[in-house]
């Protein structure tokens, strides 16, 4: 069960830029920062009143965001909303033959876990699926 909708993701060229622009622009202020170099990306939210949005860098010459740059150019990556119990949420979904990504959640931070929805399953959107203790 959805509780709410967590942030949309988007990939970006250069987080700095962005952040500056969506400043200026809409007052949004930085939030968490996560650089994952064995993936190759670096993972900046902003946020303003109750909108979230994760920019996603590539970060050196390798990597999957490094190819979504090279092939789109860039925007829109994912779609987050947050469960409340994601190993529940799952079990549910896998019961309605969705695919997942992985098959078990990814430990982001000491209190979020996520999983991703593969794309075969939702007419290729990609959707995370979040819990946040």
């Amino acid at each position: 069960m959805i509780e709410r909708f967590d942030h949309v993701a988007m990939v970006v060229k250069n987080t700095d830029e962005t952040v500056e622009m969506m400043t200026r622009f809409f007052g949004f202020e930085v939030g968490d920062v996560l650089t994952d170099s064995e993936a190759g990306f670096k993972s900046t939210m902003i946020s303003k009143n109750a909108v979230t949005i994760e920019l996603i860098e590539p970060v050196g010459s390798e990597g999957i965001m490094q190819k979504f740059v090279e092939k789109r150019g860039g925007g829109l990556h994912h779609i987050s909303v947050r469960v409340p119990d994601l190993e529940a949420e799952m079990k549910r979904l896998r019961a309605e033959g969705v695919q997942f990504v992985s098959e078990e959640p990814i430990q982001v931070n000491p209190t979020s876990k996520v999983v991703f929805i593969h794309p075969r399953s939702t007419n290729g959107l990609l959707i995370e699926l979040a819990q946040k203790d």
